[in-house]
Formats: C-alpha cells, sequence, structure tokens
C-alpha cells in the first residue's frame, strides 16, 4: 500500500498506520465473530457482552464507547425491535429472537466499527425474509456510500 492514501475518508499515513487499522479491524471482526458463534437461546446479552469484552483484551484493544461516552458496556447488545444501542445485561435471549451486536474498539488509538445481526432458531419465514432485504439493501447501498 502506498504512504499517504485516504479509505474510506481516512487519512493514512504510512504503512504503519494501514497495518494498525487493519489489526483492530481484524481484532473487531473477530469479537463479533466469537459473540455471533454464542449466541444461542439461554445466554444473556450481559454474558454475550463479556465474551467481546474477553476477547477485546486479549489481543490488547478495548470497547470505545465506555471511555469516550461512558456508556456502561463493551459491546451495543439490541435484540428484535430495539434499533440499536442496547445495553447488555440480564436479559435471556429466546428462540426466534433477531439479536443485534455493535462493537466499536480502539487499539494503538485506531479505531474499527462493525454490527451484524443474528438470528436465533427457530426463525420464521417473515424473520428469513426481512433478513434477506435488508441485506439486499446493505449490497445496494454499498457502492454509493464507498464513493
Amino acid at each position: 500500500m502506498p504512504v499517504s492514501r485516504t479509505i474510506n475518508g481516512v487519512s493514512i499515513k504510512s504503512n504503519a498506520e494501514y497495518e494498525k487499522l487493519r489489526a483492530i479491524g481484524g481484532i473487531v471482526a473477530r469479537a463479533l465473530r466469537t459473540m455471533a458463534e454464542r449466541v444461542r437461546a439461554g445466554i444473556t446479552t450481559g454474558e454475550l457482552n463479556e465474551i467481546g469484552a474477553r476477547v477485546l483484551a486479549a489481543n490488547g484493544a478495548r470497547s470505545a464507547p465506555p471511555f469516550v461516552y461512558g456508556y456502561p458496556a463493551e459491546v451495543c447488545i439490541s435484540v428484535n425491535d430495539e434499533a440499536m444501542h442496547g445495553i447488555p445485561g440480564a436479559r435471556v435471549i429466546r428462540p426466534g429472537d433477531l439479536v443485534k451486536l455493535d462493537l466499536v474498539a480502539e487499539k494503538d488509538r485506531f479505531y474499527a466499527d462493525a454490527a451484524l445481526s443474528v438470528n436465533v432458531p427457530p426463525v420464521s419465514q417473515h424473520g428469513r425474509e426481512l433478513a434477506h432485504c435488508a441485506e439486499r439493501a446493505f449490497q445496494q447501498a454499498l457502492p454509493a456510500a464507498s464513493a
């Protein structure tokens, strides 16, 4: 990668900065993947938060919202009709729930932000259609957002 490049509005001034950005992006992806694998009926949103926090800590990263905004958890976890920024706690995940995991993390002054949704089986036909429609809309909008 050439030095001094702009990627999605972020000015990267060196290969070292690029590698730091890639590193935190990889950590966020790993944390989200690990949490998504553990989403199931019976787990609490607080337990999912702890899983994400452990992945961040094991990789030398930290969740950004607690130290930037005073947010009371490491991961924003929303269930069903909660749009975003749900606070994890004692809520138990049930069959058929839609769980949204949203994580912003920092390492070496570089930040990454990503989110994903997980359907808890059994998933209704309506739930499958809604997820498919949302994914299709995202894929169609991505080129415009990247321009």
